[in-house]
């Protein structure tokens, strides 16, 4: 969970506090999902500008 340290009088920081104290850090199979979700999301962005490279090399338009 994230955590921040608040800012007290005199320009000092008290303890580490959570962020968002009612809600459980995700698992790691939540992690996992999480990560492979957006690598598909990254790969098909990729292809995409590959294509789109693809394209431009050959003399085509996008």
């Amino acid at each position: 969970m994230p955590k921040l340290r608040p800012r007290l009088p005199g320009d000092r920081f008290g303890p580490l506090v959570d962020v968002n104290p009612g809600e459980r850090p995700p698992s790691d199979r939540e992690k996992i999902a999480q990560l492979e979700e957006e690598n598909v999301d990254l790969m098909l962005a990729l292809t995409d500008v590959y294509e789109q490279l693809l394209a431009l090399q050959t003399g085509g338009t996008t």
